[in-house]
């Protein structure tokens, strides 16, 4: 799924039943200003739908550079952790893992009980909450294998076994995680992805607040993040690519990894004017070549999506670029292909020489498809949302339209870091369960580290107001690869903390021609994005000018 001229993230596909929204864009790959103590704990106000202030005072954390969570009197670097460690200033919690927090010393003391819905001094209640399966989860799951990533049973196999891990190695101050899984009894997948189901979604979120007795959801779309908010329940993944006015209006309950719109909206347009406005299309083919570029944008019809496209589109105009043409898209797979078709003859009768691709990836490659059968060679600028920069799809693109003519922003790093037996899920995978981990997943390892990260940052008093405040002390986290991206909580565009993780991107190209990587299988498999500048990732206010790399085909 992706944002108004902009979106982002993702690396493993792990759907069948999980919703299309989640397959074409939100799901396992990861994939992103407010004050950390907006919003209320009283279920009352909370599930008539009232929005309240909390009252809780929460201190700031002593400046003396050690992690302490936003609860209980603990000082992070000190003491031993879980597995019998030596905690230091320098040991993460979780061996070996880079989103990882700094350790904590072993807690011990009184937890405080059931300091909210759903947790006990023993346990903390999570759902996760899938969809039946229909024509177009089906579809979106055949697709996904067509693209390499592995099925959803294999997937969810590793998942369990990485979770248990996780409840051991976590400090979680004497509860565990209990992950109850919820086949969504109201909802309707494809009506959440295109902005509506709000009736069904709410019944859902009811039934998982009430009859569940759950403290949160793994993940949800926009209308149902907004139903669980309004109930009380934190949604760690919810509204993927939403501004962060959305995520503040329902502060503290809703959180993600994925770059918020906003941060993505700034750096297209920065991205667009620094190395392309006004400048020949050089990369583009046929009758484009060389003509001054003139772009145009293919985005969801999604509400937000729409919403975020107009920031970028308001940047543009404020440096003096025209933004040119605006396609949108239903998020329904069952339509893919007559729109992007229709999207194509658009882009084409206008003159458009640089699509901004700002779409999810089976509707990119229905385009380049569309775009070879109507003799159309434009440039595409791909903006690092919903998996859109990782091999595994680049190869599912028209390759050639695509070669020697695709680059952009990748919000991910490459895909060798994220899947195979040298990426982090493969070294992990080896050590816990044993053997190479399967090919085309990552066991969604950054999906739930993310959950079990906010609940170590919340303390022992564990309240969705603490998970708003502990995310903000957690430094920022990823490096040196940055395999899911820099995640970060700490600083939102205006400074403030914010609730999505991911803040920079690195700008890359893509080559058809390159060898398959050692974590390939199938040897037969080519292509590869490639990084402009290695080891380089972008903030905002980064990007430099020039002009972009291609490949040479």
């Amino acid at each position: 799924m992706a944002h108004g001229d902009s979106p982002r993230r993702g690396a493993s596909a792990h759907l069948k039943r999980y919703g299309v929204f989640y397959a074409i864009g939100v799901a396992a790959i990861v994939a992103l200003g407010v004050l950390p103590a907006v919003g209320g704990d009283d279920d009352d106000d909370v599930a008539s739908g009232a929005t309240t202030t909390s009252t809780t005072e929460v201190e700031a954390p002593v400046d003396d550079g050690a992690f302490r969570p936003a609860s209980g009197d603990i000082v992070g670097g000190t003491g031993t952790t879980r597995d019998g460690r030596e905690c230091t200033p320098d040991t993460p919690q979780v061996p070996d893992l880079s989103y990882s927090p700094p350790c904590l010393p072993v807690f011990e003391g009184d937890n405080g009980g059931a300091t909210s819905k759903g947790v006990t001094a023993e346990t903390i209640k999570i759902v996760i909450r899938s969809f039946p399966d229909s024509p177009n989860s089906l579809e979106t799951q055949r697709r996904l294998q067509e693209a390499g990533f592995a099925t959803t049973e294999v997937t969810q196999q590793i998942r369990d076994q990485f979770n248990e891990y996780f409840n051991e190695t976590y400090e979680l101050y004497g509860r565990r995680v209990e992950f109850v899984e919820y086949e969504s009894r109201f909802g309707d997948a494809t009506a959440e992805a295109v902005g509506g189901g709000r009736e069904g979604a709410c019944q859902d979120a009811t039934y998982i607040a009430e009859e569940l007795g759950a403290f949160g959801v793994r993940a949800g779309g926009g209308a149902f993040a907004e139903c669980a908010a309004e109930r009380g329940l934190v949604v760690f993944a919810g509204g993927p690519y939403f501004s962060e006015s959305f995520f503040e209006k329902w502060s503290p309950y809703v959180y993600n990894t994925t770059m918020s719109c906003d941060r993505v909206s700034a750096h297209v347009a920065e991205y667009i004017v620094k190395r392309l406005h006004g400048k020949p299309a050089a990369h583009a083919g046929g009758d484009l070549a060389g003509k001054e570029r003139t772009f145009g944008t293919y985005v969801p019809d999604n509400e937000e999506y729409v919403g975020c496209s107009d920031v970028t589109r308001e940047h543009l105009r404020e440096q003096g670029v025209d933004p040119g043409l605006r396609v949108t898209y239903a998020l329904d797979i069952s339509k893919f292909v007559d729109q992007a078709n229709r999207a194509i003859v658009q882009f084409k009768a206008e003159g458009v020489t640089t699509i901004v691709t700002a779409c999810d990836p089976i509707s990119l490659g229905m385009l380049t498809n569309a775009a070879a059968e109507q003799d159309y060679y434009p440039e595409w600028m791909i903006i690092g949302t919903a998996a859109t920069d990782s091999d595994n799809f680049g190869r599912q693109y028209n390759q050639d339209v695509v070669g020697g003519r695709m680059f952009g922003i990748s919000q991910l790093a490459s895909t060798r870091l994220l899947l195979g037996p040298d990426s982090e899920a493969g070294r992990l995978h080896e050590r816990v369960v044993g053997g190479p981990i399967p090919p085309g997943t990552t066991g969604t390892l950054y999906e739930y580290m993310h959950v079990f990260n906010l609940l170590m940052a919340a303390g022992p008093d564990l309240t969705p107001a603490n998970i708003e405040a502990g995310a903000a002390r957690l430094p920022a986290l990823g490096g040196p690869d940055y395999p899911a991206g820099r995640w970060y909580f700490g600083a939102g565009i205006d400074g403030t903390p914010d609730h999505t993780a991911v803040d920079d991107a690195r700008e890359v190209y893509w080559d058809p021609n390159a060898e398959p990587g050692p974590e390939e299988p199938d040897r037969t498999k080519r292509g590869t994005f490639v990084e402009s500048n290695p080891g380089v990732r972008y903030d905002i206010g980064e990007w430099e000018e020039g002009d972009p790399k291609v490949a040479d085909v």
